[in-house]
């Protein structure tokens, strides 16, 4: 199977989950090399997370250490992309689900594009009617990825609501603390 291939079937496979289909497991790789090869979906999504980075800097003051803040924001980026596999790699043995932590982190990768597509459009539904508040379209966007995140958990670790929730909830926690990190390294304020 080529790269491409591999690609088209893996995110076709995340659309068949975000509708409910656990059929859409069967369209994954679950190989070790294809879980190092899910990681091309942060190159994948980069490029709109950079897009958004800079949309931020928008409304900045002049004396905003830009390049400081764009350069912080590309390795917190970077570390939250290894980050969760790596407290995944102690956390899916103290559940006894080692033997599932290729398939979730794989398809968890995955979903990440499909999860920053829903993130895009809720941005431009909320730009297109502002009278709604983009932010409402945000916080369903995001509620509704969390749930996506909760359904894959349960469905590739083979666990249940609550610890799926519980390992999600640990993703958002660990990824905005790194983002917190990462903007207070940015703005000189760590301390």
């Amino acid at each position: 199977m080529t790269m491409s291939t591999e690609t088209l079937r893996a995110l076709y496979g995340t659309w068949r989950i975000a509708r409910g289909d656990a059929k859409g497991l069967a369209f994954f790789d679950y190989s070790i090399e294809a879980f190092w090869r899910s990681f091309l979906a942060a190159f994948i999504v980069f490029p709109a997370f950079a897009l958004l980075r800079w949309h931020d800097l928008d409304t900045v003051p002049d004396e905003f250490p830009v390049g400081r803040y764009m350069l912080v924001e590309t390795i917190a980026y970077v570390m939250k992309w290894f980050a969760f596999p790596l407290l995944m790699l102690h956390v899916a043995p103290m559940i006894d689900r080692s033997n599932h932590y290729i398939a979730f982190i794989t398809v968890y990768n995955w979903s990440s594009v499909l999860q920053m597509g829903v993130y895009l459009l809720a941005l431009f539904l909320g730009a297109i009617f502002p009278m709604l508040g983009a932010g409402g379209f945000v916080l369903v966007a995001v509620i509704a990825m969390l749930i996506y995140g909760v359904y894959i958990a349960k469905l590739t670790l083979v666990v249940p609501t609550m610890t799926a929730s519980a390992i999600v909830a640990a993703d958002f926690l660990l990824s905005l603390t790194i983002t917190t990190i990462g903007i207070r390294l940015a703005l000189g304020q760590l301390f």
